[in-house]
């Protein structure tokens, strides 16, 4: 059903390798026919960024077009009208690793990301040796974005099943999700006018909310009805102390929390669930409604039956709101969308304003609130949680949780009563990081080792090193918007304790240890101009170790136990 590929071009030649379900390999080396009668087989082709580059070069050499000149295009940054039209194709790059190049998600799942040794202009044809060479390492390539389809299986099956259900044309499966969402609600574009005159939710009780938050809004709507840029006023923040805690208010989410705080005892997370599709039903804040409503409503009941279909109605109505504020979309509405995030915050600082005198609140995040409470009043808490849903017609999932620790707003971890994690921001992946970000994962595994398990910072380290877990440890790092990197390298001199230093120029993504080697100096991202600049890679230590080849081939000595440990130490409270 899927086939996975890469092509590769240089100024005499391109080549396609193909890998199928089963794993078999096709090569093709200018060859257009063949390519053409290879992809005549082919269902569903799938690759890495291939919507931006591999789609369009197939497309040119099935049109006879000089496939170099249009991968110049295409790096150059030129647009042009050139699309494949057949087999269907998916990009495994697609929303979720926007940004996150082939080679840097190969570094996060520790395999080799040393490059093919020939420069993409070299203006010859390429030897046979050189041939198989970049045949060896697109394949390498190829079966990266196998399993990184693999990994990312919820995502297009979920895209699958939203085509199938709702019986779109096959060619819907290369839109995105809020493209999918907008036409399953056949959605019909609001206007940009009235951008920040707020619709207020009438079950909202204005007099019983801090009158400082409701003047901001209404300060904002006076103001764009004056004639200020709307993009002005957008990012307006407001800092307001409620319950304890600094909340910032403006048009994005609302967060609060205790800083460098941790705790054991009774705590309860309190989110609303479904909040802002809930708030779009309740004040009608879409064009069309009914379609809204039926899908919202369905999701519902399959979710009470425990149908595993209620992904794709979530993902529908998760997608709404974003989609709004995007005017490329056709749920484009931004009003809608000012409306929603300025009737959330207020409606969670009534609920908030609610509980203050029953409990102690711990964080706010846009759609709950993590709150401590004295044994006993609970049933308070409850009574005033069921009196909420009924007013606002909104619903509460109630979690207990028995410890937390919170360095802020973005970075925490607390524990459920049954056991399980929650943990977010540099906590986040104490279990290893995964193909869209494993840097210096240590500190997460060992921050939570700590603040749930009572282990020390140093035995979390020195059992990873012993266990080779190498992942941990690496820092992953890209030139991106730079033109290189390069890494300063020491020698000595004829005068003891002295050294002279030179620059090596590295790949465009590496990955980085710290390491005892005193000779291995710093890496960094260069600019290139009439003298080179250097800006030092954050987060790397003085001595670096560029390891590029599969992490298993590392040897443990080289690493710098005591740099890491004291990053952790670093980010401890």
């Amino acid at each position: 059903m899927f086939t996975f590929f890469d092509a590769e071009v240089y100024k005499h030649d391109w080549l396609f390798v193909f890998i199928s379900d089963d794993g078999e390999v096709t090569e093709i080396h200018n060859d257009r026919d063949a390519l053409e009668r290879h992809l005549s087989t082919l269902q569903y082709l799938v690759g890495y960024n291939n919507f931006a580059y591999d789609d369009k070069i197939t497309a040119s050499i099935l049109k006879d077009i000089n496939p170099y000149e249009t991968s110049q295009k295409i790096i150059n940054g030129k647009k042009f009208n050139l699309r494949l039209q057949n087999p269907i194709t998916l990009d495994v790059m697609q929303e979720e690793l926007k940004g996150v190049s082939l080679k840097e998600a190969q570094a996060n799942i520790g395999q080799s990301i040393i490059e093919a040794p020939i420069d993409f202009n070299l203006n010859r044809k390429l030897t046979k040796e050189e041939i198989n060479k970049v045949f060896f390492y697109c394949k390498n390539d190829v079966q990266v974005t196998k399993q990184l389809f693999e990994e990312r299986e919820s995502y297009f099956a979920t895209k699958f099943e939203m085509v199938k259900e709702f019986k779109l044309p096959v060619t819907s499966l290369k839109k995105t999700q809020a493209t999918l969402a907008a036409e399953i609600l056949k959605a019909v574009p609001g206007t940009e006018k009235k951008r920040l005159e707020i619709n207020y939710d009438e079950r909202i009780i204005q007099h019983e909310l801090p009158q400082a938050i409701l003047n901001f809004y209404k300060e904002i709507e006076s103001e764009y009805q004056q004639g200020v840029d709307y993009a002005v006023l957008e990012k307006k923040k407001f800092t307001y102390n409620l319950a304890g805690l600094e909340h910032i208010y403006g048009f994005g989410g609302l967060h609060a929390a205790k800083e460098k705080y941790k705790g054991e005892g009774n705590y309860m997370q309190i989110d609303i669930s479904s909040f802002y599709p809930s708030l779009i039903i309740n004040n009608g804040f879409l064009k069309n409604m009914d379609q809204f409503k039926k899908i919202y409503h369905t999701r519902k009941q399959l979710k009470l039956s425990n149908d595993d279909k209620e992904i794709v109605y979530k993902r529908i109505l998760n997608s709404v709101y974003g989609a709004m504020k995007s005017k490329y979309n056709k749920l484009h509405f931004p009003q809608m969308a000012n409306s929603i995030v300025v009737n959330g915050q207020l409606i969670m600082t009534h609920l908030i304003c609610l509980l203050e005198n029953h409990c102690e609140l711990i964080q706010t995040n846009t759609d709950g609130i993590i709150i401590k409470y004295d044994k006993g009043f609970e049933k308070n808490v409850m009574k005033i949680l069921e009196l909420f849903e009924k007013h606002y017609e909104l619903s509460f999932d109630v979690d207990l949780i028995t410890k937390i620790a919170q360095r802020d707003v973005n970075n925490y971890v607390f524990q459920y009563k049954d056991g399980s994690l929650k943990a977010v921001g540099r906590f986040a992946n104490y279990e290893g990081g995964h193909f869209e970000r494993n840097s210096l994962t240590i500190i997460d595994k060992a921050l939570v080792n700590y603040y749930i398990n009572g282990v020390k910072p140093n035995k979390t380290v020195i059992d990873s090193w012993k266990s080779k877990k190498f992942e941990l440890f690496q820092l992953v790092s890209k030139a991106g918007k730079y033109d290189g990197m390069a890494q300063e390298k020491k020698e000595d001199t004829l005068f003891e304790g002295n050294y002279s230093t030179h620059f090596v120029e590295l790949p465009k993504t590496n990955r980085i240890f710290a390491t005892k080697n005193k000779y291995a100096g710093s890496v960094y991202k260069t600019r290139n101009g009439a003298e080179t600049k250097y800006t030092k890679v954050p987060y790397t230590s003085e001595n670096c170790l560029v390891w590029n080849d599969e992490l298993k081939k590392l040897d443990k000595r080289y690493l710098d136990l005591n740099w890491y440990i004291k990053q952790i130490e670093g980010w401890m409270f």
